[in-house]
């Protein structure tokens, strides 16, 4: 878009000192950007002179301004950048003068009626529509002045009408369209939908093809125009037309751009109108537009008053802001005077709120009309009018302070580090990672009875990730059949979320598990991986007992139908008494729906009840003995079904004062549906030496005590 420095000094005085550089420059700097200057002359460096100066805008920078896609509101600006008083030359007062010769002109018009009438149909794209019709014109050439800037700006003077409605569009911003009035069919302007699909010939001679979707401009007859685009052949200006139809209108910016885009027809007025126009300024380009009507033909008046359909109601914008605000946003102090004076000269209204002096929204700011369409929205658009004009220049780069603190993880992600520390380092496990998605059919295959059909994914890329995962355990199963195709042995785990539907329709609640899975071709990890689950409870700061579970009854994180426990290698994880987990060897049946072979054991632990429980291990340190101890080793044949716990509790239930420890050393199956335990149980005395009779005697109570419980000696067989 061309911007002449001779029109816009219409309006706003500028600086007589500075070059067409200069001024380019300042304007890139605060309003948009200048490609480009040129002058009468051609191309120059530094212009003193600014007539005949045209400045070269580079249309995406207006893209969100639709007040500046015209000299008027461009002008405004001017006079912010070179901080001089702007001439609003259509103000109300001039509005006014103009609005009584239409009212006196209906005293010398034979018809004081208005010859045509203007009807908005609902459902279109339209958004206010104005006309007024004019006699007594005479085609003929524009004046110099303006064939002058209509050159300057880009575009073919043709004829004094349609000069003026390029010269008005070019001032204000608005497009608008003046029809030779004896074309108008029927009396009546109507403002549609195409209804059919169709074809129309423009201006240009060419042939359109039209949706039923497109708004167009019509007489009682037929097509005149294509909303917001351009108009027909048929009611074109020619050298014989005396009646004229002033038409202003306004059009949704997306429509109009769809349409244009389609058709490939984008003309000066799509292109503004695209950008969002106000509704508000229709009447002001109208009435410029019988004012210049009137200046080029003095015998001229109107017809009738002004017509109006759907016009909108004006919507006040008011945002709440302050100097203080500004200021803390860009980084600079902003004056309360500087502040008042750059919004109010950009056409805001300004007025301080109640609120204390020390607030910082210690302002009201009103939008107008002209800016409120795309443009201002929030608070911080105000800020940014603030910091263009003051000049993002002047603004001393600083590097932001901010206070450096040590990260301080929360006790929760603290817990996982740790936990995730020893299973890799203590369990010998590799961690793994699943989608918190999984499908009905890896349910299914895993026999969990818990589907969450109200957790279902409203676009899920697949079946197989359609919905939140009830537990831990069916994916680990998975991964587990997946591992088992390259590797014999494994150890894995996972600290992940699952999700349990509520019965509040649209609510869940997440739970942080860890599930683990060791996997062994011949022996069986069951063992091994509870050892590992209870120092991973020490490690994290919390004491657990694992006991034996029942296969029948109710266990932490596993439904209670669920057919994948082994009925006698079950444990459950308690702490204080309740249920945190459960430690388990696969049963065969949900085995084979996976083709898992070999031993497999799997743990699951509530990790979130883990960590949040109050009951923690209270360390309690003394001094090393002075004296001696003395370790008994015994070899005792134990049931399969029997824990190893059992038989501990045995010998620490004797009650004797010098045994200090007793532990679980090896374990070996043996051919009769047992297994041999072995046992090291540990004498000290802290206040003397142990007498070698007493801790025979007492080595003789430990086996009685086993052999009575049912657990003898292994022989020497």
């Amino acid at each position: 878009m061309k911007i002449s420095l001779d029109w816009i000094g219409e309006f706003v005085d500028l600086p007589r000192n500075l070059s067409g550089r200069e001024i380019a420059r300042r304007i890139t700097l605060s309003v948009c950007e200048v490609e480009g200057y040129e002058s009468g002359a051609g191309h120059g460096d530094d212009i003193a002179a600014h007539d005949g100066v045209v400045l070269d805008i580079d249309n995406k920078s207006l893209t969100h301004r639709p007040d500046l896609w015209g000299h008027y509101g461009m002008a405004r600006e001017f006079a912010v950048v070179f901080d001089s008083p702007f001439r609003d030359k259509f103000d109300v007062k001039w509005a006014e003068w103009l609005k009584k010769k239409i009212e006196a002109a209906k005293g010398v018009s034979a018809v004081s009626a208005a010859p045509i009438a203007i009807e908005v149909e609902d459902d279109t794209a339209n958004l206010g529509f104005l006309g007024l019709v004019v006699t007594g014109v005479r085609v003929a050439q524009s004046p110099a002045w303006m064939r002058r800037r209509l050159i300057e700006a880009g575009l073919r003077p043709i004829n004094s009408i349609v000069d003026i409605s390029n010269y008005v569009m070019l001032e204000t911003g608005i497009p608008n369209h003046i029809f030779d009035n004896f074309t108008i069919r029927g009396g009546k302007i109507i403002v549609r939908r195409a209804g059919s699909a169709q074809s129309f010939v423009t201006l240009d001679g060419l042939e359109r093809h039209l949706l039923a979707g497109d708004t167009l401009v019509c007489d009682a007859d037929k097509p005149s125009g294509i909303a917001g685009i351009m108009g027909g052949l048929g009611s074109s200006i020619s050298e014989s037309t005396s009646q004229i139809m002033i038409e202003v209108a306004n059009w949704k910016d997306v429509e109009i751009r769809q349409t244009s885009s389609r058709l490939g027809l984008r003309t000066d007025a799509s292109v503004r109108y695209e950008k969002s126009l106000d509704s508000a300024q229709l009447e002001k380009t109208l009435l410029r537009i019988f004012e210049l009507v009137l200046e080029l033909n003095p015998g001229a008046h109107s017809v009738g008053d002004i017509q109006a359909a759907n016009m909108p109601n004006p919507v006040t914008l008011e945002i709440e802001t302050g100097p203080k605000r500004v200021g803390a946003v860009l980084g600079i102090a902003v004056e309360e005077e500087h502040f008042e004076s750059i919004l109010s000269a950009l056409g805001f209204g300004v007025e301080k709120s109640n609120t204390a002096e020390t607030s910082r929204h210690s302002h009201r700011v009103r939008v107008p009309t002209w800016r409120s369409t795309k443009d201002i929205e929030c608070e911080v658009d105000i800020v940014e009018e603030i910091g263009r004009f003051i000049g993002y220049d002047s603004i001393a780069p600083i590097s932001a302070v901010h206070d450096i603190e040590a990260l301080r993880l929360s006790p929760m992600k603290t817990a996982s580090r740790r936990a995730q520390d020893f299973m890799v380092l203590r369990g010998q496990a590799l961690e793994i990672y699943n989608y918190p998605m999984l499908g009905e059919n890896l349910l299914a295959r895993a026999f969990w009875p818990t589907l969450n059909e109200g957790l279902i994914l409203a676009n899920a890329l697949s079946p197989d990730v359609d919905r939140m995962r009830p537990a831990l355990i069916p994916k680990l199963l998975q991964a587990t059949a997946d591992n088992l195709k390259e590797h014999s042995g494994f150890r894995i785990f996972e600290l992940g979320r699952t999700y349990k539907q509520l019965d509040a329709p649209g609510f869940c609640a997440e739970n942080l598990q860890l599930g683990v899975v060791f996997q062994d071709s011949k022996v069986n990890p069951f063992i091994a991986l509870a050892d590992v689950i209870e120092g991973l409870c020490r490690y994290v700061g919390k004491f657990a007992s694992l006991v034996p579970g029942d296969s029948g009854g109710n266990h932490a994180l596993i439904p209670a139908d669920w057919p994948g426990l082994h009925p006698n290698e079950l444990l459950d994880v308690k702490i204080g008494g309740l249920g945190v987990g459960t430690i388990f060897s696969l049963h065969s049946r949900v085995g084979q729906a996976f083709r898992i072979k070999g031993k497999t054991a799997i743990a699951v632990l509530d990790f979130e009840a883990l960590v949040n429980l109050p009951e923690k291990i209270e360390y309690v340190f003394s001094p090393l003995d002075r004296y001696p101890r003395a370790d008994f080793d015994l070899t005792v044949v134990v049931p399969n079904a029997h824990y190893g716990a059992r038989v501990l509790f045995v010998v620490r239930n004797l009650g004797i004062k010098e045994i200090r420890r007793v532990g679980v050393l090896d374990s070996f199956d043996l051919s009769d549906g047992a297994r041999a335990l072995t046992l090291r149980v540990e004498f000290r005395d802290s206040g003397k030496t142990l007498n070698p009779i007493a801790v025979k005697e007492a080595q003789d109570r430990v086996i009685a005590a086993l052999d009575a419980a049912g657990y003898p000696l292994r022989s020497a067989e």
